[in-house]
């Protein structure tokens, strides 16, 4: 039997539309369809999400600061039904997430270190909410059960080396659909905490960082009953767990070393050497 899916395939500033047949045991992809925004080396085409009522794709294009509608209910000849300007709302899209109707899209300050927006579209791009989220909303995500949607807010510094930096608080946002109320869970309980997390492997190393400037949520999974979310943490090392029913940051999880000059834990460190040479290295960590 063989089975074939439509999937779609992002190369840089253009989508690739294709036919993947997998028959008992091999794998092949084909492309049937390419939609070019013309736009080189500026993010023009990012993090797409998929509408399957109206066979519609949503994509970031950070080129022009938009979220472009890409019309595929032909696959073979997709095309742009819309592009939603996001500047009217900040200082450009990170991020888009559809489900049921709704689009969500994740949209940093103007200013990177300032409260950024959850924005909230139909289908047809048209706008319906906002609402005020952390700092530099990376990604998004509805939970499973379609009531909410979570952002990971990073809070990245404007300098990661300079004492005198803007650090604002990481944090992941619960927006509560049927209201579109919002709460921010952050880190500040854990503050009292860095030497004992720095001790069991979580990675804060901002100059005069507390542990909440330092957490940076990056993105978010969320379990199928939606009661809880595991934030990954990626500059520092570590998973957050969210507590979903009380709407809190209840742990850091460290994710430890990896000792690569043990026998066993082999890398091949290189892409430039045009072979694969698994090999012990040794590493010096600062």
């Amino acid at each position: 039997m063989t089975i074939k899916k439509l999937v779609g395939l992002l190369v840089p500033s253009a989508i690739l539309l294709g036919a993947m047949t997998t028959p008992a045991a091999a794998l092949s992809l084909k492309t049937i369809g390419t939609y070019s925004t013309g736009i080189f080396n500026e993010g023009g085409a990012e993090i797409p999400t998929y509408d399957p009522v109206t066979q519609r794709l949503f994509v970031v294009n950070g080129g022009t600061k938009s979220i472009d509608i890409i019309n595929i209910s032909d696959p073979t000849q997709p095309s742009l039904f819309k592009s939603i300007d996001i500047t009217a709302y900040g200082g450009g899209a990170n991020s888009v997430t559809f489900k049921n109707g709704l689009l969500a899209a994740a949209v940093q300050g103007s200013v990177a270190q300032d409260p950024g927006k959850a924005v909230f579209f139909n289908a047809n791009g048209d706008f319906l909410n906002s609402v005020t989220v952390g700092a530099l909303p990376d990604m998004l995500t509805f939970t499973p059960d379609g009531t909410r949607v979570l952002v990971a807010n990073e809070g990245e510094p404007n300098s990661y080396n300079q004492p005198n930096s803007v650090d604002p608080e990481g944090s992941v946002s619960i927006i509560n659909l049927a209201n579109f109320s919002v709460i921010n869970a952050g880190f500040t309980q854990f503050n009292s905490q860095i030497d004992q997390m720095r001790t069991a492997g979580v990675r804060i190393f901002g100059p005069n960082a507390t542990v909440a400037q330092d957490l940076e949520p990056e993105y978010i999974t969320v379990s199928e009953d939606s009661t809880k979310a595991w934030v990954s943490l990626q500059e520092n090392n570590a998973i957050a767990l969210l507590d979903l029913i009380n709407n809190q940051i209840t742990d850091i999880l460290p994710l430890g070393f990896k000792d690569y000059s043990l026998p066993g834990n082999g890398i091949d460190a290189s892409d430039r050497d045009n072979a694969i040479n698994i090999a012990n290295f040794y590493c010096a960590i600062f």
